[in-house]
């Protein structure tokens, strides 16, 4: 696994690997935002889980995930505030993302 010294570090070298289309946290999975496609969480798997931490508050803080979807190889990012956790997202889905921080 890499490590970034930046957010927009991790992005640019991401979308050079090929992880291109963007996703935003949804109650049950997430949407890839240039498909307009939902992915559940049993159809993506995390390749990649950075941290960057803030220096003065902890809503400063950032987690960027490389996912790829299982069924059609899209793959993105998604990038969430450690508050974004606090959202209305399914068990199965905040278990999966959760889970990657420990891997």
């Amino acid at each position: 696994m890499e490590n970034y010294a930046t957010k927009t570090e991790a992005i640019i070298d991401l979308q050079q690997k090929g992880y291109d289309q963007d996703f935003i946290l949804k109650s049950e999975g997430i949407l890839c935002i240039q498909q307009n496609e939902l992915i559940r969480p049993e159809e993506f798997e995390i390749t990649g889980t950075y941290r960057f931490d803030g220096k003065r508050r902890l809503s400063d803080s950032y987690i960027i995930y490389a996912i790829r979807s299982v069924e059609n190889d899209i793959r993105g990012i998604l990038m969430t505030s450690f508050s974004g956790f606090e959202n209305n997202i399914s068990i199965h889905l905040w278990a999966k993302l959760a889970g990657s921080l420990h891997s």
